[in-house]
């Protein structure tokens, strides 16, 4: 038993506790209110979010379509080839909506590789000896097109960096123009070296296809599009009667498989910068090599009708009731010609910058081109107009 020290013996000892009979509940009352505020709590953090304004919704009723379209129809009054007078003056259009807007704007200009026609010719015959019958290369115009004016400012399809030159060899019907459809041909014994390869559009971009047909040893590629993907349902028409791709229509395009100006690979076009010549741009494996056209429908169904060799397979074909497409080689003989003119030629960027107000050092870049191959009102023209709409919105 311990000794009680002196503080102990001087303090008197507290009474014994008796709980207040009213107090008796509060641990537990306390209890239960700090579990219903955390059923509260959770309830509000697993509660879904307060629906926020429809952000897209609220941007597109701030534009207008009818100044998207006055935008559109200025645009795409005449044709604007990249590197011509034409476009030149789509860039001084697009400058000034920009500055309309008291937008800091400005245009720079870039002197960069573009490809021009010169000569196109095409001719079928139906074997070694048989006279050639020639293909006018040419688009149908019609009277109630409203552009069908303007159809004479037109460049002649081409595939722009083609390579120029001159063939004269059997055809073979290389499908949709893929490294599998080359692959094919060859399984069935069908030799495409040094042949004209005919392929369709569908797939892959006409690039790939002139590419590949180089790659599997063609000699000059012709692409067209089929009805059975641009001609629409049987019985319903083409243009101007609907929206459907005319017989004679042809789709056109670059066959260069790198970015920006061939002659600056991979780095800025600027004025005084280091450039490869010409003759080495164009002697890249970005570019096709060969001799390629665009061709129409009917310019390709004539030479399937005199295309011999084992009938192509069920995925090969065209749409129903059409004729039935063979592989070749031969005895159908193209005689192709292009020559081009690859030359330098300057282009024009529109800049205009608006200020964020919190991170102005950072970037968000919208813009899109303006050339085209003709008059662009769905590529690219429709994107031209609705960018502006967009910064007038802003």
């Amino acid at each position: 038993m311990s000794r009680p020290d002196a503080a102990s013996l001087l303090s008197p000892s507290p009474p014994p506790f008796k709980p207040h009979r009213r107090g008796r509940f509060l641990p537990s009352i306390l209890a239960a209110l700090a579990a219903a505020a955390a059923l509260l709590l959770l309830a509000v953090l697993r509660s879904p979010p307060t629906p926020s304004p429809n952000l897209g919704s609220l941007f597109l009723s701030l534009g207008s379509n009818n100044t998207a379209a006055s935008h559109l129809r200025a645009l795409t009054l005449h044709p604007h080839v990249a590197g011509t007078k034409a476009n030149s003056l789509t860039a001084a259009y697009v400058l000034h909506a920009f500055s309309s807007l008291s937008i800091p704007s400005h245009i720079t200009p870039y002197s960069v590789l573009l490809s021009y026609p010169v000569h196109r010719s095409l001719s079928l015959s139906a074997g070694p000896g048989r006279a050639a019958k020639p293909f006018s290369l040419t688009q149908d115009t019609y009277p109630s097109d409203p552009y069908a004016r303007a159809a004479a400012e037109v460049t002649p399809t081409f595939f722009a960096y083609s390579a120029s030159g001159s063939v004269s060899a059997e055809a073979v019907y290389a499908n949709y123009g893929r490294e599998e459809d080359f692959a094919y041909l060859a399984s069935r014994g069908v030799d495409v070296a040094g042949k004209v390869a005919l392929a369709r559009y569908g797939r892959i971009h006409c690039e790939d296809i002139v590419h590949n047909a180089r790659a599997a040893g063609a000699a000059a590629a012709l692409v067209y599009p089929d009805p059975l993907e641009y001609g629409g349902p049987a019985g319903e028409g083409t243009f101007p009667d609907s929206r459907w791709l005319p017989p004679s229509g042809v789709q056109v395009g670059s066959l260069f498989r790198g970015v920006g100006d061939p002659t600056t690979p991979m780095w800025a076009s600027s004025e005084g910068c280091e450039r490869v010549s010409v003759e080495d741009a164009m002697a890249t494996d970005d570019m096709p090599g060969i001799p390629a056209l665009p061709v129409s429908a009917r310019d390709a169904a004539e030479i399937q009708r005199v295309l011999g060799g084992a009938e192509a397979p069920a995925g090969w074909q065209g749409r129903d009731g059409s004729p039935a497409y063979r592989l070749g080689p031969g005895p159908a003989v193209l005689n192709l010609t292009y020559q081009g003119n690859d030359t330098m030629a300057t282009i024009e960027n529109v800049f205009a910058v608006i200020e964020g107000a919190e991170e102005p050092d950072r970037y968000v870049i919208l813009g899109n081109h303006r050339d085209a191959w003709t008059f662009g009102a769905a590529d690219p023209n429709s994107g031209t107009a609705a960018m502006i709409e967009v910064i007038l919105v802003l």
